[in-house]
């Protein structure tokens, strides 16, 4: 999709290719989502024969300048402008495909990355928590009850109370001990990326006045 942008004030004229990453984990959640910008100078000359050349960090970062410029003073271009870009709309994109699908691995592996510390820190608090909720009851468990030997009825009522708690206790134990070895795998694996989509979103063009 093609989409003339409002005349920049100055310079050569310039395209934008904006494409985004998504990232998604076990049963199609999604995990991440980016837009991806390719920056490049366009122009008339030589199309067909060479394909555009994105820019390097430092145009780049005046492009986008210059973008976020035309879009607060947006005007509408000359047909004439819109028709001359349109015929070669198909071409752009596919001159700055191959340079958005390089900054999409790039990106995506770096947002694994950032995935993977998030799931460690999770996995981790995860752990902790149940760790203390296995301590906690251990330690009520293990308190001994001098009153287990007692006859008087509220004293065995409570005592029968405290025998149901332990074996309550014990069947709880064995469920913490289970998922302090599996919860936090789960959340590792929650994280990990298992399918990714990059899509074209369409073109912006920054012209200059007087082009």
């Amino acid at each position: 999709m093609s989409l003339p942008s409002p005349p920049a004030r100055r310079g050569q004229p310039r395209v934008v290719l904006i494409g985004r990453l998504a990232l998604y984990g076990p049963g199609a959640a999604r995990l991440h989502e980016e837009i991806i910008l390719v920056k490049a100078a366009w122009t008339e000359a030589g199309r067909g024969m060479k394909p555009l050349r994105p820019f390097g960090p430092t145009r780049e970062a005046a492009t986008l300048v210059q973008l976020e410029e035309a879009f607060r003073a947006a005007r509408v271009p000359a047909p004439q402008i819109v028709d001359r870009i349109r015929q070669y709309a198909a071409q752009d994109a596919t001159d700055l495909e191959p340079e958005l699908r390089a900054r999409a691995e790039e990106a995506k592996a770096e947002a694994a990355k950032d995935l993977d510390k998030i799931a460690e820190a999770e996995a981790t608090s995860l752990k902790r928590l149940l760790e203390d909720q296995r301590a906690r009851i251990a330690k009520a468990d293990a308190e001994p009850d001098d009153r287990q030997m007692s006859f008087l009825p509220e004293i065995v009522e409570e005592v029968e109370q405290r025998r149901r708690d332990r074996r309550h206790w014990k069947a709880k134990l064995d469920r913490l001990t289970s998922d302090i070895e599996t919860g936090p795998k789960r959340v590792r694996e929650s994280y990990g990326v298992v399918a990714d989509r990059l899509e074209t979103i369409g073109l912006v063009y920054l012209w200059p006045e007087g082009n």
